[in-house]
């Protein structure tokens, strides 16, 4: 897995954001979880999880 060029979370649309999430799911249960590139991965992953949180939070307080 090569993650030098990290996505641009703020960049993507929330189908883009979502469809990304789940194909490295995907790759994060295939991949060993003590190798590097799991970590790697898995670093990337909590970083998008943090873009959709702020986009939920930003929803959620225009609907309030």
């Amino acid at each position: 897995m090569h993650t030098t060029d990290p996505p641009d979370f703020t960049a993507m649309d929330d189908s883009a954001l979502i469809a990304w999430r789940q194909d490295m799911r995907a790759e994060l249960e295939r991949l060993a979880p003590k190798s590097a590139d799991h970590a790697a991965l898995s670093a990337l992953y909590d970083q998008s999880a943090t873009e959709l949180v702020d986009r939920a939070r930003k929803a959620w307080s225009k609907a309030s």
